[in-house]
């Protein structure tokens, strides 16, 4: 029997190994690098890479660096099919400057898209949350080389932002943060008050970028007639996914993964050219 124990034990072991290691072969490890801006600010990027494959950006919301768990989880979720590039917007993580509330932050992702080009990329997909959407919405506006969008929890007009503080998802989003010790969660703001494009007003210049629009019907800071808005001011390709019970932008990956994940996956699949 003991013979028998340690045939089974030493079996055991060497499968455990076998599976470490080629889950340790499958994780890519980013390459971490910096971009400046027209402007003069730092941005921290961290990028996935792994071949000859289309490469999605992933722009995080205000108060969240690619740090934030739920931003890693995208990532995640995006790299069992293409490249990678996450990065924090200025005011956020390691990038240097003070956020601008949408009003400057076209400039951080104009960075980031050059360089993706600049690394050779001829497909440029981007997954973008509330904020971040807003500043995507902005800049596929004013550019003709991005190749497809998901759009989570983005608003129509920032004036517009809903804020219902006293709604159960606000208290979700705290304890959320108070969980994971506000790792990755964080900001240095400047004026609120800059002006700054509306996506509303952008959105209808977009002409050749398809544009997936994902939703919560429980969001208490952007309400879903933000996403119907923009649904129906857009003139390319388009579709409109609102998630029952779902909460705000990153919050839609912790409850709901797997429908996001099948909406993202088949989307990209479809729009962006391999």
């Amino acid at each position: 029997m003991r013979i028998v124990h340690k045939v089974f034990f030493t079996l055991l072991v060497f499968i455990l190994i076998t599976v470490s290691a080629a889950s340790a072969a499958d994780t890519v490890q980013p390459k971490s690098g910096i971009l400046h801006t027209k402007d003069g600010i730092i941005i921290s990027y961290d990028h996935y890479k792994e071949g000859s494959r289309p490469v999605i950006i992933v722009c995080p919301g205000f108060f969240n660096s690619k740090d934030n768990r739920w931003m890693r989880r995208s990532v995640e979720m995006l790299n069992s099919n293409y490249d990678v590039i996450i990065f924090d917007f200025r005011g956020h993580g390691k990038s240097t400057g003070k956020y601008t509330w949408s009003a400057k932050e076209y400039m951080d992702l104009d960075a980031v898209i050059d360089y993706a080009k600049s690394s050779g990329y001829k497909y440029i997909g981007i997954l973008a949350f509330s904020l971040g959407a807003a500043v995507a919405v902005n800049e596929a506006a004013v550019r003709s080389d991005i190749d497809s969008m998901v759009l989570i929890s983005c608003p129509s007009r920032f004036q517009s932002i809903d804020y219902c503080f006293w709604e159960p998802g606000m208290f979700s989003d705290l304890k959320d943060n108070m969980e994971c010790n506000w790792q990755g969660k964080g900001a240095k703001f400047s004026n609120i008050f800059m002006h700054k494009e509306d996506p509303i007003d952008s959105i209808r210049l977009i002409k050749n970028t398809p544009l997936l629009f994902l939703q919560g019907d429980n969001d208490w800071v952007i309400k879903a007639r933000h996403a119907k808005k923009l649904y129906d001011a857009a003139i390319s390709e388009k579709k409109l996914g609102i998630i029952k019970d779902g909460l705000h932008a990153e919050r839609l990956l912790q409850f709901h993964y797997d429908e996001v994940k099948d909406l993202v996956l088949d989307w990209f699949s479809k729009t962006i050219k391999s």
